[in-house]
């Protein structure tokens, strides 16, 4: 054996580089939601441009953004040639403002200080059980979208560019035969109602949400052709929601809310459905599906450090819904979410 020979190098160990690259997570986070919220994917547009130009569009340091594009690229948004000019990837382009199945918003709703400065509460919120939100900003999340409308657009936008992803999908599910009328309680600017409806056109459509969101939807029904078969009402769920619906869909509406806040709003559905009457809730449901655990995991504890919401199992829905005499019926996967379906069995809100 040679005494000089030198020692064989030092092995990472597997678990701690493992954990480096979960931790730098947020960094890559971060990345996301910058290119978003400076809009570097739309001034490249279908361009490869030098990094130095990019900067003189956005007003941006040039020596820094080139930094930036390096990083951009390490993480997929971007490819570079060999003298550093830049291009969008398909992963970048998504992140275009008017792209199919653009998620610009999101990124830009995930680089708020409404989420990540909440998410540093993380650790509290699992102690407590409670949000953080109100400790961190001085107002839970509703109150603070109203006192901070630029956030609430953006969180808006965020939550239409995410229902997009998903609408296609859980329509193609919904089973519409021998249904009259179909309420959307809590539908947004109307996109999920819009696509039920083109699939069904013996279907006429209620959409129900709060006054400032409604006032969106016309051009939504305008668009899919549908508008001569859709009612828009403007209410709270927490209030009375307009009965004479023979299905009514809730669409990731109720992870939003604790326990309490979810059992008043199914109080509200129920009062307005007869018995036979259909309920379908929308929602991303845990340990239902492998390929999706780790991002509805993920999801339940966004929910939990901002609103006290969270992701509920087929079990809590079930308990929840015997309350309110409500009996799930099936559970149909379409895609990342599941339509729970159930049935009014009788009237408990005269």
């Amino acid at each position: 054996m040679n005494n000089h020979e030198p020692p064989a190098p030092a092995q990472a160990d597997p678990a701690a580089l493992r954990l480096l690259d979960l931790i730098s997570g947020y960094w890559r986070a971060g990345v996301v939601s910058t290119f978003a919220e400076l809009g570097i994917a739309d001034s490249l547009g279908s361009e490869c441009l030098p990094p130095a130009e990019v900067a003189l569009r956005l007003g941006l340091d040039g020596s820094t953004c080139a930094r930036f594009c390096r990083a951009a690229a390490a993480i997929g948004l971007l490819t570079r040639t060999p003298e550093g000019a830049v291009s969008l990837t398909d992963l970048g382009r998504a992140l275009m403002t008017d792209a199919p199945g653009s998620v610009r918003d999101v990124a830009r709703w995930s680089g708020s200080i409404a989420e990540r400065a909440t998410w540093t509460q993380l650790d509290a919120a699992v102690r407590t059980g409670h949000s953080r939100f109100s400790a961190v900003h001085g107002h839970d999340i509703w109150d603070f979208f109203d006192s901070h409308p630029a956030v609430g657009a953006v969180f808006d936008a965020a939550m239409t560019d995410l229902s997009r992803t998903v609408i296609a999908a859980v329509a193609d599910v919904l089973d519409l035969a021998g249904v009259t009328t179909v309420t959307d309680v809590g539908g947004g600017r109307g996109g999920l109602l819009a696509a039920m409806l083109t699939r069904a056109p013996h279907v006429r459509g209620v959409l129900f949400d709060q006054p400032e969101v409604v006032a969106l939807a016309p051009e939504v029904f305008l668009a899919a052709g549908v508008e001569d078969r859709v009612t828009i009402t403007a209410g709270s769920f927490f209030d009375a929601i307009p009965a004479g619906s023979d299905l009514f869909v809730i669409s990731n509406v109720l992870h939003n809310w604790d326990d309490d806040r979810t059992r008043a709003i199914l109080r509200s559905v129920a009062s307005a459905m007869k018995a036979g009457d259909q309920l379908a809730i929308v929602e991303a449901l845990p340990d239902v599906d492998p390929r999706f655990d780790e991002l509805v995991a993920l999801m339940d504890m966004d929910m939990l450090v901002l609103c006290a919401g969270k992701q509920r199992t087929i079990d809590d829905y079930r308990a929840l819904l015997a309350e309110v005499d409500i009996e799930i019926t099936g559970v149909d996967r379409a895609g990342l979410e599941s339509v729970v379906r159930a049935t009014k069995i009788h009237p408990v809100f005269d």
